[in-house]
Formats: C-alpha cells, sequence, structure tokens
C-alpha cells in the first residue's frame, strides 16, 4: 500500500506544478511548433545517412573477408565481420565520424541556403528541390554500398536509379 501512496503522492505533485513556469513551457512549446518540421528533416536525414555509413561499413567487411579468400561472402558474415574490419583499421572510426558530421552540416547548411533562397524569391521550392536531390543521392550511397557488399538483389536498382537520376 506504502507504494500506491508513493505514486499517489508524486502524481499529485505533478499536477499541481503544471503550471508552473507557464511562460517558459508556452514558449518552449512555440518554438517546438515553428521547428518540428526542421528537426523532422534533420533527424531524417541523421537517419539516411547513418543508414549509409552503416552500409559502407558492411561493403568494407565484405572486401575484407573476400580479401581473405572467402568466395561469396554472405551479407550476415560481412556484418559479423564489421568488429573485425574495424580492428584490421579497414574501419577507420575517427574518418567516418568525420565524413558523418561533414555530411549532415553540408545538408544542413545547402537546406538553410536553399530556404533563404525560396524566402527571397518568393517559395520557389528550392528546400524541396535541394531536400529531394540529397534523399536520392544517399539513397543511391546506401544501394551502391549493398551493392559493392554482394547484396545480388540490389545490383539492377542500382543502375536503375542511375538511370531514373539523369
Amino acid at each position: 500500500m506504502e507504494f500506491l501512496g508513493q505514486i499517489y503522492g508524486y502524481a499529485y505533485k505533478t499536477v499541481c506544478s503544471i503550471s508552473d513556469g507557464w511562460l517558459f513551457k508556452l514558449a518552449g512549446g512555440a518554438v517546438f511548433l515553428v521547428l518540428a518540421r526542421h528537426a523532422m528533416l534533420f533527424t531524417a536525414f541523421t537517419a539516411l545517412v547513418a543508414i549509409d555509413l552503416f552500409a559502407k561499413f558492411i561493403a568494407l567487411s565484405y572486401a575484407m573477408l573476400k580479401a581473405r579468400g572467402e568466395e561469396n561472402p554472405s551479407l550476415v558474415k560481412s556484418i559479423k565481420a564489421i568488429p573485425d574490419a574495424h580492428r584490421e583499421r579497414i574501419i577507420n572510426s575517427h574518418e567516418m565520424k568525420t565524413q558523418f558530421l561533414g555530411k549532415i552540416l553540408m545538408y544542413i547548411f545547402s537546406v538553410i541556403a536553399a530556404g533563404f533562397a525560396d524566402y527571397m524569391i518568393g517559395h520557389v521550392n528550392f528546400g524541396q528541390i535541394v531536400i529531394a536531390y540529397l534523399a536520392s543521392t544517399e539513397f543511391l550511397s546506401v544501394i551502391e554500398n549493398l551493392d559493392d557488399a554482394g547484396v545480388s538483389a540490389v545490383h539492377d536498382l542500382a543502375g536503375l536509379i542511375k538511370r531514373k537520376r539523369v
């Protein structure tokens, strides 16, 4: 029973403190509403670049296994060999982090610049064009990395995307 009493006490304190700092909460909510789309966009680009980076790790691991003499390493085996590739410095964490951060910063600056251009010219949708281009480039990079990792299912897809992209 004491446990339920503690829960009740905490719930009561929470309900009583809802109005505390209401101005700060209101301002924070307004900022969140204004920046929600941008936060989602940043999160989506970060996830896409992280997926691309993981696909690159798989491709490097696959190349290491091939160099060791394995004929056709599977995708699962390539994923499991990522720590070995890292230990052998085939995957360089510092370089990969630098590439990751550089890519994210470049994406942010490109989208911001496109947003300013849209504002200055009158909503020509440069932002959407830049976002579509960057997203398709990252998607193509993921497909190419998986193709380099020997995933035969994406081999024809890489060629198709390259043809459609032009």
